[in-house]
């Protein structure tokens, strides 16, 4: 029986300084090497899955929350699941109404992403332009943010207080073609609301990549409210010991913690 392992990257492969250890590396590491279909699921894009550099990667990955399948064999994103013009614009207007701005993604026909913005509302946000402005094809400020017809946007995502972010999630879930997850941040007090087409999730992605390996079964780890589908869609639910007490509920097991290793150890145990 063929299994596929994936993971959630924050709070679960990686350590609480967004770091992955030089064990779980070189446990996962030679465990790809013998033969297990290992990949990763996160919300973040390829710059920032460069925090992987040292495993050695194989498979196609979900980013994104399952807007972008990159196949790390071939070099190339091989899945894109752009948002409809009208429903983009339509969130758009919500932002503004809510006095809101966001980092705004969008791509070209080479899947090269282009990130747009109209402010920065806080340090996490300055934080988050800062480590990122190098690695996309463009990541401009700009004074008025709009969506034309030709723009081919994939993703909203913004950083603020839970309380700020609510309303604004409340309204993009009654909103046609999209859908939002609001989560914590691993790394601070505040909430990252994130925007996508309502065909793209993490359990998608997994379940795409599963059928493309014609693997038996998925096994999938995670720790936070955005991997709640990809547990529930997959063969076998892992929360690490340190997730939301919401994730451990739903999963099958609840395995070490993401500090600790709590993936490559139970990975390690698998072989």
């Amino acid at each position: 029986m063929s299994t596929l392992y994936i993971s959630d990257l924050d709070g679960t492969l990686l350590n609480r300084d967004a770091r992955l250890s030089e064990r779980s590396a070189e446990i996962i590491n030679s465990l790809i090497r013998k033969g297990m279909l290992f990949t990763v699921a996160t919300a973040r894009s390829l710059s920032s899955v460069k925090l992987l550099d040292r495993l050695e990667l194989k498979l196609p990955c979900v980013q994104l929350n399952g807007v972008l399948i990159y196949d790390f064999s071939k070099k190339a994103y091989i899945d894109c699941i752009p948002i409809r013009t009208q429903a983009a614009k339509e969130v758009l207007r919500i932002l503004k109404k809510h006095d809101r701005t966001s980092f705004v993604y969008k791509v070209d026909r080479e899947y090269g992403i282009h990130v747009e913005f109209e402010k920065l509302r806080n340090q996490q946000e300055r934080n988050f332009f800062e480590t990122r402005r190098s690695d996309y094809k463009s990541f401009s400020q700009i004074g008025d943010m709009q969506i034309s017809k030709n723009d081919k946007v994939i993703y909203f995502t913004m950083v603020d207080d839970y309380e700020r972010l609510l309303p604004i999630h409340q309204e993009i879930e009654m909103t046609d073609g999209v859908c939002s997850t609001l989560y914590s941040d691993n790394y601070s007090d505040l909430y990252y609301l994130e925007i996508f087409s309502d065909e793209a999730s993490k359990a998608a992605g997994m379940l795409k990549i599963k059928e493309m390996l014609k693997a038996d079964r998925a096994v999938a780890f995670g720790d936070n409210y955005n991997d709640l589908d990809m547990l529930k869609n997959a063969d076998i639910a892992a929360a690490v010991g340190d997730a939301k007490e919401k994730v451990k509920a739903a999963a099958d097991i609840v395995i070490g913690n993401s500090y600790e290793d709590g993936v490559a150890e139970f990975l390690m145990n698998e072989m």
